[in-house]
């Protein structure tokens, strides 16, 4: 697939940049006859022909189009996806919510507690998702409700239940990788690859984000015994759009137990817990779920706060505590 990224330009260029995307389609054209003819060779040279023939393509890209353009920036991008695909963009803000599954004929909805230490990885794929700001601790934005600064970002939050969670008795890794970059539709691929690089599994894996307000999804914020809390919510993929598919019913039952562990200890904290069409990195391994801890109208404190409740119910399900 070949990605344009326009850096700068004008009505006139976008004409001039059509005349260069006809070209750029001859292009792929003549590649793939290209790569036809040669089938046989590419395979005795491990793929080699091939490789160098989408190098070349992709500069051949570039250059016409820098020429047909002035030098105007217009830059052409090969991207590779699962088995020659561009993977499916994902955002759990705008994709569809599914039916839950029923778990009634189930045996148990609550998984066995980790016989050993329960090991605990701790990312964020939106690293940049931030609260409220308050006169009192204000913080510099990349945009309404974003920020690198890591003490006022989701990442501060994903520190604090990393702190509580050690204290209950769990080893916990926490990996503060900004995967966002400047592009939030790939950035699972890009923390599905920081996953991915660790070499020994996890017995729980949490994707720590902050959710999007949207008119009439209730309160905020939630106090009891003189504490404001943000509301947790679970989200689980189904992965309809992937061929390798999340451990869907797994995870399901854990965020469902998790989400009455929750509600045992502070009633009303933890919403239903939601199910999307996409994956969410969720094929790792058992019990890999998507946490949003409260919205943008939430502020930073009442989302540490509900870390609080949060590592008391991972501790009883991983721990039997």
């Amino acid at each position: 697939m070949v990605r344009f990224r326009v850096i700068k330009g004008s009505h006139l260029l976008l004409g001039v940049a059509a005349v260069a995307l006809a070209l750029v389609v001859c292009l792929l054209a003549f590649r793939l006859f290209a790569v036809e003819a040669g089938e046989t060779a590419a395979a005795q040279t491990g793929g080699d022909l091939v490789e160098e023939s989408i190098e070349t393509e992709a500069k051949t890209a570039r250059a016409v189009l820098a020429s047909s353009s002035g030098g105007a920036g217009i830059e052409i991008h090969v991207v590779d996806g699962e088995e020659g695909q561009v993977p499916p963009a994902e955002n759990e803000h705008t994709d569809d919510t599914v039916p839950p599954l029923d778990l009634a004929a189930q045996e148990s909805a609550s998984p066995a507690p980790v016989e050993s230490v329960p090991r605990v990885l701790i990312y964020h794929t939106h690293t940049h998702e931030a609260y409220e700001q308050t006169e009192s601790d204000p913080y510099e934005a990349l945009e309404a409700w974003r920020t690198a600064d890591e003490e006022h970002s989701v990442v501060r939050v994903g520190e604090e239940l990393a702190k509580l969670l050690r204290a209950a008795g769990c080893e916990v890794v926490h990996d503060t990788t900004d995967h966002e970059l400047d592009d939030l539709a790939t950035a699972y691929t890009r923390s599905e690859q920081t996953l991915l690089s660790y070499e020994e599994s996890f017995d729980l894996y949490i994707d720590l984000h902050r959710d999007a307000y949207v008119e009439g999804m209730g309160e905020n914020a939630l106090r009891a015994d003189g504490v404001d809390y943000a509301k947790l919510m679970m989200l689980v993929g189904r992965g309809d759009n992937f061929q390798v598919k999340p451990y869907y019913e797994e995870n399901y039952a854990f965020a469902r137990a998790l989400t009455e562990a929750l509600n045992e200890r502070v009633p009303g904290i933890c919403r239903d817990v939601l199910v999307k069409t996409n994956r969410y990195n969720q094929h790792i391994a058992p019990r890999s779920l998507l946490i949003e801890v409260g919205n943008n109208r939430n502020t930073l404190v009442e989302a540490l706060n509900a870390m609080g409740p949060l590592s008391e119910a991972f501790a009883a399900l991983l721990c039997g505590k």
